[in-house]
């Protein structure tokens, strides 16, 4: 066979789609799921007496159990299983809610303008671990992106315990058919709900155990300074370089993306081979310039471009290219 695993993915792919069309109860996929299972393992047994039917179906089993493995799995991560998932206390409807969990992923600033001015706001992932609603905290289990006004301080990084404030609510929905459906896009990523507060001070430490920001944030934050080395001020140029060296979106207002959108070059600012085939080949370059045997290239240029997947947001294309070149 030419292409072994298309039919394999092509299974697996019905499944996922099934799961998005079709929600039945999560006992009952997993039994049939399982039922199959059995089926095609006891068709393949050596040792039993087979059946003659299960025996002509065996070859055919496979590609039913492919595809209801694909929906079982996209469904188990989606269904509402816990009595203290978000989805199961907040509903449909907007809360005035505070919330304590940990910080996903350091938050990052958005840049947006509106009539003409730029605005700026900070968005941040957090796993939540309590919900108030009232005066009484309750244990609680979902993720949250969190919308703050203003750039929010240093202090707030991936892994720092939280307590925020605010308003929280489905995300909205696309303003017209066709368009870019935020609330979907969150939801194939685990997270139902949007968290905002109306300023810096919704937002409180709960108790700083972590001493330093991560060393990816750390990474970026030396990258940057270094790329602005030399060079005045921090201007549009400087900003698009960072975002093609590191992934930083900030700088994608309306303006600044359009063009690439409308060129089609978008690509241009993706974390993919050609970055990671670069770092790759400078770093073997310079490492047989001075003198290192091939095996201990390896065992350092393989390290760097995995933490230079990671410190860029572990991007598709990059943890593609980062297996192609391991």
């Amino acid at each position: 066979m030419k292409r072994p695993l298309a039919a394999v993915v092509s299974c697996y792919a019905i499944g996922l789609l099934l799961a998005g069309i079709f929600q039945p109860p999560l006992t009952a996929l997993f039994a049939l799921s399982f039922f199959v299972l059995v089926l095609a393992c006891r068709a393949e047994a050596p040792l039993r007496r087979r059946v003659l039917i299960l025996e002509k179906l065996r070859p055919f089993l496979i590609w039913p159990l492919l595809a209801l493995a694909g929906w079982t799995n996209l469904a188990s991560r989606t269904a509402v299983v816990s009595p203290d998932d978000l989805r199961a206390l907040i509903g449909n409807d907007a809360a005035i809610v505070s919330v304590r969990g940990n910080l996903i992923e350091t938050p990052h600033l958005k840049i947006a303008e509106r009539d003409g001015q730029e605005t700026e706001h900070s968005l941040a992932k957090v796993r939540v671990t309590e919900l108030r609603r009232g005066e009484n905290w309750q244990p609680a289990s979902g993720s949250i992106i969190v919308s703050t006004p203003n750039p929010l301080s240093e202090a707030f990084f991936a892994g720092q315990p939280v307590e925020i404030s605010g308003v929280i609510a489905r995300p909205p929905p696309p303003l017209a058919d066709g368009l870019f459906d935020y609330r979907d896009y969150l939801q194939t990523r685990g997270i139902y709900y949007q968290l905002k507060t109306e300023s810096t001070n919704d937002w409180r430490l709960r108790s700083p155990i972590l001493l330093k920001r991560p060393l990816t944030d750390r990474f970026l934050n030396w990258s940057k300074r270094t790329l602005a080395l030399g060079l005045p001020v921090e201007d549009e140029p400087l900003r698009l370089l960072w975002a093609m060296t590191l992934g930083w979106r900030t700088a994608f207002t309306g303006d600044i993306s359009e063009p690439f959108l409308r060129a089609g070059t978008m690509h241009m600012f993706a974390i993919d081979g050609l970055r990671i085939a670069l770092i790759s080949g400078m770093l073997v370059a310079l490492l047989r310039v001075l003198q290192v045997s091939r095996a201990w290239c390896g065992l350092i240029a393989i390290p760097a471009i995995w933490f230079y997947s990671a410190a860029t947001g572990w991007e598709p294309s990059a943890i593609r290219a980062s297996v192609m070149m391991t």
